[in-house]
């Protein structure tokens, strides 16, 4: 097939041995780079079981789901109640299931050209276009996903988040009745909230695969965590030839980070006069850890963003191409698009948390600066002015490098310019398409897709509360790192 790309990646080619491509071991493969698995281990996302499900569509896994129910129900001698909406949500059967209760890997690919499932295929291509079967081996993680990595990552994650609350929770009290420190303590929260995303967005994605039903069904964007959702993502971006997207922003995030972190352990460190204790150090250490993390977090966005590029590309050619077939080709759509929601779900709820700290941390930066102005140690002594305007630096570094490193990953303020590029597109087909029904129905289906977030209404809110305390605040303690400028404040105050 030739087609002219719509959105700038390759459209997808038909080979001459098509059907020899689903079956494994028909032709060498090659495995993804080791740093995709290693990226992957330190931030904790490894599952509890095989990370390479079967691939069928929401129909077929209907199917199977409603035939096993009925079998249960026939041996128990009950009647089988209907199944609710949690139970048969596309993201739960797709990626949270239990990878034992379903067929072998392959079953559902091994059967003649004419039976099966094209719907079904569509979950296995490569960046081609092309199905291709693999399973762990195959591309490299089976040792990275070893037994007992599941309840590893958990414990991992679960030793993080006490860390943070460690840290939370120690200076709120240390802060706690004391108004002239409101403006250090907001400093801090900003810090504590931003490096606590990734942690607790993975614990929740946890939750999520151990516990299907109740809340934990509600976190639909929790998935986008999940290390099969991300496996599949990858299959898009031929990772054997090509290897990791985008390797500037993984340098960058990751490199600048370390880079921005170095500073801070050298200002807390050696530059500023208080005592180096036991808490200054562990505090130090999981403050560039936790930062790696988000530097990690923020490529994590990059590589989705980028497969969903490759992937909207081949769905629109195989519409074009498909031009008339309903049924396979809304059911491809429609797969395509439910990935892309739970990925857009997110996005939104992390802007949603990051532009608020944001905009906190330049507001409390900049009254912070204001008010070092007229602190007659800051003006009269060089040592105490230069320490000041270190960490003045350091805030200012940080708060930048988060919005820029953040939006570059998103590639904008929101995720669902890939959708709405997408429909433009659809627009087109429909309009030079010789089956009206057809493309009608699909434009529809878009149209029926959920939209929007809350990112715009918590950014106004945090900032108004921004920009009030900006101009309430008075009597604050803005001098820190400095004992010799402590005055008649103790110094637990300054060197907290």
């Amino acid at each position: 097939m030739e087609s002219t790309p719509l959105l700038g990646c390759n459209a997808p080619t038909s080979p001459p041995a098509f059907w020899d491509s689903l079956v494994p071991g028909t032709h060498e493969r090659r495995r993804w780079p080791h740093i995709l698995w290693f990226i992957l281990k330190f931030l904790n996302l490894y599952y509890h079981d095989r990370v390479v499900m079967t691939r069928k569509c929401h129909i077929c896994r209907v199917k199977d789901y409603l035939e096993r129910k009925r079998r249960v129900s026939f041996a128990r001698r009950t009647m089988m109640n209907p199944p609710s909406t949690q139970t048969m949500d596309y993201l739960i059967l797709a990626y949270e299931g239990d990878e034992k209760a379903t067929d072998d890997i392959t079953s559902c690919n091994s059967i003649s050209e004419q039976g099966r499932c094209e719907v079904c295929d569509f979950l296995w291509w490569n960046s081609e276009g092309v199905p291709e079967v693999y399973d762990e081996k195959d591309i490299g993680v089976a040792r990275w996903n070893h037994r007992g990595s599941g309840l590893l990552s958990v414990f991992l994650l679960l030793l993080a988040a006490s860390v943070l609350c460690y840290n939370g929770i120690v200076p709120f009290i240390s802060y706690w009745a004391k108004p002239y420190q409101t403006l250090h303590l907001m400093l801090k929260s900003t810090l504590i909230i931003f490096i606590s995303t990734f942690p607790l967005l993975s614990l929740c994605s946890k939750i999520r695969s151990f516990s299907r039903s109740g809340l934990a069904s509600r976190f639909s964007w929790a998935t986008v965590l999940n290390v099969r959702y991300l496996i599949v993502r990858g299959q898009f971006l031929n990772l054997p030839q090509k290897g990791l997207p985008g390797m500037w922003i993984l340098v960058l995030s990751v490199g600048y980070v370390s880079i921005i972190q170095g500073y801070r352990a050298a200002l807390f460190l050696y530059i500023s006069e208080c005592d180096i204790t036991p808490y200054t150090i562990a505090t130090t250490i999981a403050g560039i850890l936790f930062c790696e993390m988000w530097g990690l977090l923020t490529y994590i966005v990059f590589f989705i963003r980028t497969s969903f590029h490759s992937q909207l590309d081949l769905v629109l050619a195989y519409l074009k191409e498909n031009e008339g077939e309903e049924r396979k080709c809304r059911g491809v759509l429609l797969a395509t698009m439910a990935d892309l929601l739970c990925f857009e779900r997110f996005c939104d709820l992390l802007s949603a948390i990051i532009f608020p700290c944001l905009v906190l941390a330049v507001v409390t930066n900049a009254t912070r600066d204001y008010l070092l102005s007229e602190v007659d140690c800051v003006i009269k002594d060089p040592l105490i002015r230069n320490i000041q305007r270190n960490i003045s630096w350091l805030g200012w570094t940080e708060t930048a490098s988060t919005a820029v490193i953040y939006l570059l990953a998103l590639g904008g303020f929101q995720a669902n310019y890939l959708r709405d590029q997408f429909f433009i597109n659809l627009i087109h087909l429909q309009a030079e398409g010789k089956f009206p029904r057809f493309w009608r129905r699909l434009v529809d289906d878009m149209k029926h897709l959920e939209s929007g977030s809350g990112i715009i209404l918590a950014s106004l809110v945090f900032s108004v509360i921004g920009v009030y305390g900006g101009f309430e605040f008075d009597d604050q303690i803005v001098v820190h790192l400095s004992k010799s400028c402590s005055l008649n404040i103790s110094t637990s105050d300054v060197c907290i």
